[in-house]
């Protein structure tokens, strides 16, 4: 009977360095953060320009 081979550390698919994984990681964690902050940025710009609206429409009444 022959043992299963282990797909993650066959020979057919060869180790990253340890160095390019974590390059790997980080640059995902850096798009993923910009998208978020980018997110953030126009929720609060969207804020902002409600308050300015409101601040307007008080001191018409």
């Amino acid at each position: 009977m022959t043992t299963p081979t282990d797909r993650r550390t066959s020979l057919a698919r060869p180790k990253k360095a340890a160095e390019q994984a974590e390059s790997e990681r980080s640059q995902k964690k850096v798009a993923r953060l910009e998208k978020d902050l980018a997110k953030r940025d126009a929720a609060l710009e969207a804020m902002g320009a409600s308050a300015l609206l409101a601040m307007i429409s008080e001191s018409a009444d």
